[in-house]
């Protein structure tokens, strides 16, 4: 599954960005992900351990790149793998997503889509706003 969304910035472009890339507040604006746990860092990435809101659970790599403003998740194991990367330039904020379901997740994949670029939008639009 590939797509992206975007939505223009109602607050400061730095603001946006520096909840945006606060790896640890990504279940405050990215309701799909239930929690976060540091499991290590290795070189630039973040290891973590992700629960899903809709079940399941699995492991993601989370590279910050300050000077760009994008940060990448690179979901590693879990309900489905592949790279979601979320962006931040003065006007808007970006998420694209290329990723792969797995398991019982594929069978429903169509729905699943549906509800991760919902769930993107409403992301992206708490980030925007500033909820």
């Amino acid at each position: 599954m590939q797509f992206r969304e975007s939505v223009k910035l109602e607050r400061s472009a730095a603001d946006v960005w520096k909840r945006a890339s606060s790896v640890l507040d990504i279940p405050r604006y990215w309701h799909g992900t239930r929690s976060l746990e540091v499991a290590g860092v290795d070189g630039g990435s973040v290891r973590v351990k992700v629960k899903f809101a809709f079940g399941g659970s699995g492991e993601a790599a989370i590279s910050v790149d300050e000077d760009r403003r994008v940060m990448t998740i690179d979901y590693t194991s879990g309900p489905f793998t592949g790279k979601q990367v979320i962006a931040v330039s003065d006007d808007s904020v970006t998420a694209s997503w290329d990723v792969k379901f797995r398991s019982v997740y594929r069978i429903i994949s169509k729905l699943n889509g549906d509800h991760f670029r919902s769930g993107t939008v409403h992301a992206l639009e708490r980030l925007a706003r500033g909820i």
